[in-house]
């Protein structure tokens, strides 16, 4: 299973860093900015891809879809493209999708509303969902294949879904949009501390920190130190573009 985070940052982006989206294999989990040109750079054939998940309907994880489509279109993709949307998020982003005219016979699109309790499978990787605790429905994401599991937290404050799920997992990719030694705690959000307990109540092997503040940009090597002070496993603060294999 490979994963290129194609953005790693909170809902304000930076100079360094877009919001976060990621690619696993042909899937691509939440859809801000260019990730068009972001696969481009990573190497990726944006063609390739077979599906688009959206785990809530907050703008920094959905607004680049209409863009995405069109550029999908005028590129020459023709085989269909799944999009599995949060169901709170559904029938907006539906009417969003329809105005910009994006449903055409000449690039099919296929829609699914998706709960935080379904399972469903593509192109070899198994995808559960379930539901985490942010400020409106959203639901992480625990995906396997034969070798591996990776367990994605979207955006949540400290929950135990997520140490169920990701319990023994190779990866957990959590958000961290503050620090308690820098931000203090932020509604609906965890902190670099919280993602590290998590981990390591979960014993996972890996822990990936995404989404982080625009307060914590430059103080990566304080942040992964305090993570590596509470979780004994390997601590990866990924910079756009960065990927990983397990």
């Amino acid at each position: 299973m490979r994963m290129i985070f194609l953005g790693t940052s909170a809902a304000v982006a930076s100079a360094e860093r877009d919001n976060t989206a990621i690619l696993c294999d042909d899937v691509l989990i939440d859809c801000p900015g260019n990730v068009f040109g972001k696969m481009l750079k990573a190497g990726y054939d944006p063609l390739k891809l077979q599906a688009v998940i959206i785990t809530h309907r907050h703008v920094d994880h959905s607004y680049g879809l209409p863009s995405l489509l069109e550029m999908l279109r005028l590129s020459g993709k023709k085989e269909t493209l799944r999009l599995y949307i949060n169901e709170d998020f559904y029938f907006e982003a539906k009417q969003i999708l329809n105005a910009y005219g994006l449903f055409r016979e000449d690039f099919p699109v296929e829609v699914v509303s998706i709960r935080g309790s379904d399972a469903f499978f593509i192109d070899g990787l198994k995808i559960e969902t379930f539901h985490v605790r942010h400020s409106v429905p959203n639901f992480g994401l625990k995906i396997s294949d034969s070798k591996a599991v990776v367990v994605y937290s979207s955006d949540t404050e400290p929950c135990e879904e997520v140490i169920e799920r990701a319990r023994n997992a190779d990866v957990l990719i959590h958000e961290a949009t503050c620090a308690e030694f820098v931000t203090g705690r932020k509604e609906g959000h965890s902190c670099v501390e919280d993602a590290a307990r998590i981990a390591k109540e979960a014993r996972v092997k890996v822990l990936c920190l995404v989404h982080l503040g625009s307060e914590l940009e430059n103080r990566i090597d304080e942040l992964k130190q305090k993570a590596e002070g509470i979780f004994d496993g390997r601590v990866v603060i990924p910079q756009d573009l960065d990927r990983l294999v397990v």
